[in-house]
């Protein structure tokens, strides 16, 4: 199968509809580890920090991703891209449109990532985050994260 290309997709806000489908990628994403349906529901509709986007394709939602925005820092919370769809550079380009999103407001961005999950690791150092440090059992089960982050204003 050949990608979408960018004129075939659709980035726009998250809203509360769009919640099931999100659900659904998360869970088929991250297994034991993903977010339950009501966290995002409360991130969408409570959370005053949080910045929630979808990509569709067709008018599917093929992927997501939330931002916090605290003060003049971005913290991703969650990125996902629907299996069928992976590897065709779209995780990358919801990330430069957050990064875009927050510039004029933040100076860093910041993530934690799997320290097993080369191919995120790979896709967040092409986009100039760095190395930032180990949180111990972040996933629980004794998995640690990586911190990463990028200063947006270089």
């Amino acid at each position: 199968m050949v990608g979408p290309t960018e004129q075939e997709l659709n980035i726009r806000l998250m809203s509360l509809d769009d919640v099931p489908q999100v659900f659904d990628i998360e869970r088929n994403s991250f297994n034991d580890s993903s977010w339950s349906i009501d966290a995002f529901y409360h991130e969408v509709e409570q959370n005053e920090f949080a910045h929630y986007f979808v990509i569709e394709f067709n008018e599917s939602i093929i992927g997501y991703i939330g931002i916090w925005i605290v003060i003049d820092q971005a913290q991703i919370t969650t990125v996902a891209i629907l299996e069928s769809y992976r590897g065709y550079g779209l995780g990358q380009l919801l990330l430069r449109y957050v990064m875009s999103y927050v510039q004029t407001n933040c100076e860093t961005m910041s993530l934690e990532v799997r320290v097993d999950n080369d191919v995120a690791q790979h896709v967040y150092t092409n986009l100039g985050f760095q190395y930032g440090g180990k949180r111990k059992n972040y996933y629980g089960e004794g998995e640690d994260a990586i911190v990463m982050w990028v200063n947006l204003n270089e």
